[in-house]
């Protein structure tokens, strides 16, 4: 068995170090990118729902109701675009309705991040509101919804409010 040199000993601890080094600034970096959905529990306050409905003025339609909210110049609802694109179809394919809102100012004040979804059920019901998903990939795979709406179309209303999440979400930091 051949023993290592010290040059060669020198030049495996260098790669050594380099791949370390590169592991860890890319895992802090995508860390970086996690932000919680909704660090003022905005979703938590009393009235939210129903001061929800009244600002994008729900149209009562007798669907179940899949409403997006997003913000165009927002990075992650631009890395979320294949998973909104999948969510309308999968939606249409059950029979569920889908407004699609562009955040604003006045709406920030009860949509505390982008991409974020409210389902309503047939009879305008509170089903879900939060984040499509979550994660560093919040645009890839089944998120929330999806299963909101499984659910749903087999009867079950989840009744579902997840605040408490981290992913690729883009705030304003609103507290009101």
């Amino acid at each position: 068995m051949r023993s290592l040199n010290n040059k060669q000993c020198v030049i495996i601890a260098v790669v050594i170090v380099w791949l370390a080094l590169t592991v860890t600034g890319l895992v802090y970096f995508q860390l970086g990118q996690l932000s919680p959905f909704d660090p003022y529990k905005v979703l938590n306050k009393p009235g939210w729902f129903n001061n929800f409905k009244q600002l994008i003025e729900y149209p009562q339609n007798k669907f179940a109701t899949l409403i997006i909210v997003t913000d165009p110049d927002c990075g992650c609802t631009k890395q979320a675009d294949p998973h909104l694109k999948q969510l309308i179809r999968f939606s249409s394919e059950h029979n569920i309705a889908v407004i699609k809102i562009e955040q604003s100012q006045t709406l920030q004040t009860l949509v505390p991040a982008t991409p974020a979804a409210v389902v309503l059920d047939e009879e305008g019901q509170f089903v879900y509101a939060g984040p499509l998903s979550e994660g560093l990939g919040c645009a890839q795979g089944r998120g929330f919804v999806e299963t909101v709406i499984t659910n749903l179309v087999a009867g079950f209303n989840s009744k579902l409010l997840l605040n408490d999440t981290k992913g690729c979400y883009c705030t304003d930091k609103v507290k009101d």
